[in-house]
């Protein structure tokens, strides 16, 4: 199963510090709008990329109230296309 999410920055300091970390995990392909990254990932990475975030962010100094992760919706594999 994969799942979209959406991982909201409010300030810019949130963005510059977990929009690289994300990007150099190589987790999935990311988009990005102004101050929102969006993503596609595995279910079985999302604990990790969490846990990703969260170190980012404290490690740059950013406040857990300057960005959410938001699950948007759970995407079942189907049975022909199993890679990400």
């Amino acid at each position: 199963m994969k799942v979209e999410i959406n991982i909201e920055t409010y300030t810019t300091a949130a963005f510059r510090a977990i929009r690289p970390a994300i990007v150099e995990a190589d987790l999935c392909n990311i988009g990005v709008n102004t101050f929102t990254i969006f993503a596609i990932i595995r279910y079985e990475d999302y604990p990790y990329l969490v846990d990703l975030v969260a170190h980012a962010a404290a490690k740059a100094e950013v406040h857990r109230s300057e960005y959410s992760i938001v699950t948007i919706k759970n995407i079942p594999e189907d049975d022909n296309q199993k890679s990400i």
